[in-house]
Protein backbone atom coordinates (compact mmCIF):
# COMPACT_ATOMS: atom_id res chain seq x y z
CA UNK A 1 0.00 0.00 0.00
CA UNK A 2 1.04 3.56 -0.95
CA UNK A 3 1.57 5.79 2.18
CA UNK A 4 -1.01 8.42 2.33
CA UNK A 5 -0.05 12.45 1.18
CA UNK A 6 -0.59 14.43 3.44
CA UNK A 7 -3.32 17.46 2.79
CA UNK A 8 -4.57 20.90 4.22
CA UNK A 9 -8.13 20.46 5.38
CA UNK A 10 -9.94 23.78 6.41
CA UNK A 11 -10.83 24.22 10.18
CA UNK A 12 -14.93 25.13 9.76
CA UNK A 13 -15.34 28.74 11.20
CA UNK A 14 -17.86 27.28 13.82
CA UNK A 15 -14.25 25.36 15.11
CA UNK A 16 -12.44 28.47 15.44
CA UNK A 17 -13.07 29.32 18.93
CA UNK A 18 -12.55 25.69 19.95
CA UNK A 19 -8.74 26.23 18.11
CA UNK A 20 -8.30 29.34 19.46
CA UNK A 21 -8.75 28.38 23.39
CA UNK A 22 -6.44 25.75 22.70
CA UNK A 23 -3.70 28.93 23.18
CA UNK A 24 -5.68 30.25 25.87
CA UNK A 25 -2.97 29.06 28.61
CA UNK A 26 0.29 30.08 26.43
CA UNK A 27 3.02 32.79 27.23
CA UNK A 28 2.21 36.08 25.05
CA UNK A 29 5.61 35.03 22.91
CA UNK A 30 3.25 32.41 21.11
CA UNK A 31 0.67 34.58 19.98
CA UNK A 32 -1.45 32.23 18.63
CA UNK A 33 -4.54 33.14 20.50
CA UNK A 34 -4.87 36.60 19.48
CA UNK A 35 -4.07 36.15 16.37
CA UNK A 36 -7.06 33.70 15.80
CA UNK A 37 -9.08 35.76 18.06
CA UNK A 38 -8.41 38.50 15.70
CA UNK A 39 -9.89 36.47 12.59
CA UNK A 40 -13.07 35.39 14.83
CA UNK A 41 -13.59 39.12 14.97
CA UNK A 42 -13.22 39.65 11.55
CA UNK A 43 -15.36 37.47 10.16
CA UNK A 44 -18.18 38.37 13.06
CA UNK A 45 -18.07 41.74 11.57
CA UNK A 46 -17.68 40.96 8.01
CA UNK A 47 -18.06 37.07 6.86
CA UNK A 48 -17.52 37.38 3.21
CA UNK A 49 -13.43 38.39 4.18
CA UNK A 50 -11.26 35.94 2.57
CA UNK A 51 -9.95 34.07 5.42
CA UNK A 52 -9.26 30.36 5.93
CA UNK A 53 -7.90 28.88 9.20
CA UNK A 54 -6.44 25.50 7.82
CA UNK A 55 -5.01 21.89 9.44
CA UNK A 56 -2.31 19.29 8.22
CA UNK A 57 -4.79 16.25 7.93
CA UNK A 58 -7.62 17.86 9.68
CA UNK A 59 -5.72 16.92 12.75
CA UNK A 60 -5.54 20.13 15.19
CA UNK A 61 -7.41 19.57 18.22
CA UNK A 62 -4.30 18.38 20.13
CA UNK A 63 -1.36 20.05 18.99
CA UNK A 64 -3.44 23.20 17.96
CA UNK A 65 -1.25 23.14 14.55
CA UNK A 66 -2.75 26.19 12.12
CA UNK A 67 -2.12 28.53 9.22
CA UNK A 68 -4.01 30.85 8.21
CA UNK A 69 -4.45 31.93 4.79
CA UNK A 70 -5.46 36.14 4.38
CA UNK A 71 -6.10 36.82 0.84
CA UNK A 72 -4.83 40.75 0.03
CA UNK A 73 -4.69 41.84 -3.68
CA UNK A 74 -2.16 39.55 -5.17
CA UNK A 75 -0.83 38.51 -2.52
CA UNK A 76 -1.45 36.32 0.63
CA UNK A 77 -0.60 36.85 4.60
CA UNK A 78 0.43 33.74 5.72
CA UNK A 79 0.04 33.13 10.06
CA UNK A 80 0.72 29.68 11.49
CA UNK A 81 1.71 28.08 14.73
CA UNK A 82 1.60 24.69 16.84
CA UNK A 83 1.51 24.10 20.81
CA UNK A 84 3.65 21.29 19.58
CA UNK A 85 7.36 20.95 20.76
CA UNK A 86 8.21 18.75 17.54
CA UNK A 87 7.83 21.55 14.66
CA UNK A 88 7.69 18.67 12.10
CA UNK A 89 3.59 19.01 11.74
CA UNK A 90 3.23 22.69 10.66
CA UNK A 91 6.64 21.86 8.71
CA UNK A 92 4.85 19.59 6.60
CA UNK A 93 1.74 21.92 6.60
CA UNK A 94 3.73 24.43 5.00
CA UNK A 95 5.02 22.07 2.50
CA UNK A 96 1.81 21.46 1.34
CA UNK A 97 1.24 25.03 0.64
CA UNK A 98 4.60 24.55 -2.20
CA UNK A 99 4.58 28.72 -1.50
CA UNK A 100 6.42 30.93 -3.69
CA UNK A 101 7.68 34.61 -3.23
CA UNK A 102 4.94 36.07 -5.13
CA UNK A 103 2.47 34.58 -3.56
CA UNK A 104 2.98 34.27 0.43
CA UNK A 105 4.07 37.30 3.24
CA UNK A 106 5.37 35.03 6.15
CA UNK A 107 3.52 37.13 9.03
CA UNK A 108 4.63 37.79 12.27
CA UNK A 109 6.05 34.41 13.55
CA UNK A 110 8.26 33.85 16.29
CA UNK A 111 12.08 33.07 16.98
CA UNK A 112 11.16 28.92 17.40
CA UNK A 113 9.78 29.34 13.69
CA UNK A 114 13.01 30.64 12.19
CA UNK A 115 14.81 27.49 10.96
CA UNK A 116 10.89 26.21 9.48
CA UNK A 117 10.76 29.28 7.58
CA UNK A 118 14.54 28.79 5.89
CA UNK A 119 13.53 25.54 5.13
CA UNK A 120 10.92 26.44 3.66
CA UNK A 121 12.48 29.13 1.90
CA UNK A 122 15.29 26.63 0.40
CA UNK A 123 13.00 24.06 -0.76
CA UNK A 124 10.32 25.58 -2.16
CA UNK A 125 11.34 29.52 -3.01
CA UNK A 126 12.73 31.03 -6.30
CA UNK A 127 14.53 33.57 -4.70
CA UNK A 128 16.00 34.18 -1.61
CA UNK A 129 13.60 34.91 1.50
CA UNK A 130 14.01 39.01 3.13
CA UNK A 131 13.27 38.80 6.62
CA UNK A 132 12.61 42.01 8.39
CA UNK A 133 13.17 40.90 12.09
CA UNK A 134 11.78 43.06 15.77
CA UNK A 135 11.97 42.87 19.61
CA UNK A 136 8.96 41.45 20.29
CA UNK A 137 8.01 43.01 23.73
CA UNK A 138 5.30 42.76 26.18
CA UNK A 139 3.89 44.71 29.21
CA UNK A 140 1.52 43.14 32.18
CA UNK A 141 -1.70 43.53 32.95
CA UNK A 142 -0.22 45.22 35.84
CA UNK A 143 2.30 47.20 34.24
CA UNK A 144 -0.92 48.35 31.75
CA UNK A 145 -3.33 49.42 34.84
CA UNK A 146 -1.01 51.75 35.84
CA UNK A 147 -0.84 53.89 32.60
CA UNK A 148 -2.45 57.21 32.55
CA UNK A 149 -4.32 58.99 29.56
CA UNK A 150 -3.19 62.72 29.77
CA UNK A 151 -3.83 64.47 26.60
CA UNK A 152 -2.02 67.62 25.60
CA UNK A 153 -4.09 70.91 25.05
CA UNK A 154 -5.20 71.74 21.31
CA UNK A 155 -5.45 67.68 20.71
CA UNK A 156 -7.97 64.62 21.20
CA UNK A 157 -7.96 61.37 21.14
CA UNK A 158 -10.52 59.11 19.15
CA UNK A 159 -10.76 55.90 16.78
CA UNK A 160 -9.15 56.18 13.35
CA UNK A 161 -11.95 56.57 10.70
CA UNK A 162 -11.44 54.57 7.24
CA UNK A 163 -10.25 57.49 5.35
CA UNK A 164 -6.71 57.85 7.85
CA UNK A 165 -5.96 54.83 6.26
CA UNK A 166 -4.36 56.97 2.99
CA UNK A 167 -2.17 59.26 5.22
CA UNK A 168 -1.04 56.47 7.58
CA UNK A 169 -0.29 54.15 4.76
CA UNK A 170 1.85 57.64 3.18
CA UNK A 171 4.38 57.66 6.06
CA UNK A 172 4.57 54.39 6.72
CA UNK A 173 7.91 52.82 6.20
CA UNK A 174 7.33 49.47 5.45
CA UNK A 175 4.74 49.94 3.17
CA UNK A 176 4.25 47.89 -0.53
CA UNK A 177 1.61 47.39 -3.04
CA UNK A 178 -1.89 46.93 -1.70
CA UNK A 179 -0.75 48.20 2.03
CA UNK A 180 -3.31 50.49 1.84
CA UNK A 181 -5.99 48.06 2.13
CA UNK A 182 -3.82 46.58 4.59
CA UNK A 183 -4.42 48.99 6.59
CA UNK A 184 -7.67 49.95 5.59
CA UNK A 185 -8.75 46.41 7.27
CA UNK A 186 -7.23 46.95 10.38
CA UNK A 187 -8.73 50.20 10.92
CA UNK A 188 -12.26 48.93 10.32
CA UNK A 189 -11.81 46.12 11.99
CA UNK A 190 -9.60 46.02 14.97
CA UNK A 191 -9.06 48.22 17.95
CA UNK A 192 -6.81 51.12 17.36
CA UNK A 193 -6.46 54.66 18.30
CA UNK A 194 -5.40 58.29 16.67
CA UNK A 195 -4.85 61.72 18.16
CA UNK A 196 -6.40 65.03 16.00
CA UNK A 197 -5.83 68.35 16.49
CA UNK A 198 -7.92 71.16 16.56
CA UNK A 199 -8.66 71.02 12.75
CA UNK A 200 -9.45 68.07 13.00
CA UNK A 201 -5.70 66.87 11.10
CA UNK A 202 -4.69 63.36 12.29
CA UNK A 203 -1.20 63.90 13.90
CA UNK A 204 -0.41 60.67 15.45
CA UNK A 205 -1.62 57.06 15.65
CA UNK A 206 -1.06 53.20 16.64
CA UNK A 207 -3.42 50.21 15.28
CA UNK A 208 -3.32 46.40 15.75
CA UNK A 209 -1.63 44.29 13.86
CA UNK A 210 -3.51 40.91 13.10
CA UNK A 211 -1.26 39.13 15.45
CA UNK A 212 -2.90 40.87 18.03
CA UNK A 213 -0.31 43.31 19.00
CA UNK A 214 0.52 47.28 18.47
CA UNK A 215 1.86 48.46 15.23
CA UNK A 216 2.41 51.73 12.84
CA UNK A 217 2.89 53.66 15.78
CA UNK A 218 3.96 56.81 13.95
CA UNK A 219 3.86 61.01 14.74
CA UNK A 220 4.02 63.45 12.81
CA UNK A 221 7.51 65.90 12.90
CA UNK A 222 5.16 68.55 13.17
CA UNK A 223 4.01 67.26 16.84
CA UNK A 224 6.96 65.30 17.66
CA UNK A 225 8.90 65.76 21.45
CA UNK A 226 5.47 66.20 22.65
CA UNK A 227 5.20 62.08 24.59
CA UNK A 228 2.52 61.71 21.74
CA UNK A 229 4.17 58.10 21.33
CA UNK A 230 4.31 57.03 24.26
CA UNK A 231 0.91 58.11 24.71
CA UNK A 232 -0.54 56.01 21.72
CA UNK A 233 1.08 53.26 22.99
CA UNK A 234 -0.51 53.97 26.59
CA UNK A 235 -4.09 54.79 25.31
CA UNK A 236 -4.27 51.42 22.84
CA UNK A 237 -2.18 49.51 25.85
CA UNK A 238 -5.53 50.10 27.94
CA UNK A 239 -7.57 49.44 25.31
CA UNK A 240 -6.49 45.91 24.79
CA UNK A 241 -6.26 44.99 28.10
CA UNK A 242 -9.88 45.85 28.60
CA UNK A 243 -10.48 43.03 26.49
CA UNK A 244 -8.70 40.49 28.62
CA UNK A 245 -5.89 39.81 26.09
CA UNK A 246 -2.06 40.40 26.49
CA UNK A 247 -0.30 43.96 24.88
CA UNK A 248 2.60 43.07 23.11
CA UNK A 249 4.56 45.24 20.55
CA UNK A 250 7.47 44.09 18.00
CA UNK A 251 9.95 46.95 17.36
CA UNK A 252 12.66 46.72 14.87
CA UNK A 253 16.35 46.40 16.75
CA UNK A 254 17.21 49.50 15.21
CA UNK A 255 14.98 51.84 16.18
CA UNK A 256 16.30 53.08 19.30
CA UNK A 257 14.00 55.67 19.99
CA UNK A 258 11.20 53.14 20.08
CA UNK A 259 12.76 51.08 21.95
CA UNK A 260 14.05 53.44 24.66
CA UNK A 261 10.05 54.66 25.54
CA UNK A 262 9.15 50.89 25.16
CA UNK A 263 11.11 50.25 28.33
CA UNK A 264 11.49 53.08 30.11
CA UNK A 265 6.86 52.14 30.16
CA UNK A 266 7.80 48.87 31.43
CA UNK A 267 7.70 46.50 28.75
CA UNK A 268 9.65 43.75 28.90
CA UNK A 269 11.76 42.33 25.97
CA UNK A 270 10.36 38.55 25.75
CA UNK A 271 11.88 37.35 22.23
CA UNK A 272 12.03 38.12 18.66
CA UNK A 273 9.63 37.80 15.84
CA UNK A 274 9.98 38.05 12.39
CA UNK A 275 8.19 38.51 8.57
CA UNK A 276 9.47 36.96 5.81
CA UNK A 277 8.74 37.16 1.72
Amino acid sequence: MSEKMDSLVEIPRGDWIKLRDLYDKQDPSSHGYMCINNYINWVKKEPELPIRILSLNGDWQKEGTFLISVEMGHKYLLFFNTLNDDLSPVTKALECLKPTNDQYLFFGFSSRFDPVIRHIGKTFLTKELSFTDGVWYYATKELVSTFTIEVPNGLRLDNLSYKDAETINEIWPHRHPNSVEFVRRQIQYSENVGAYDETGKLVSWCLRLPVGSLGLLQVLESHKRLGLGSLMVRALSKKINDLGESVVAPVVPENIASRTMFEKLGFMNIDKVYWAE
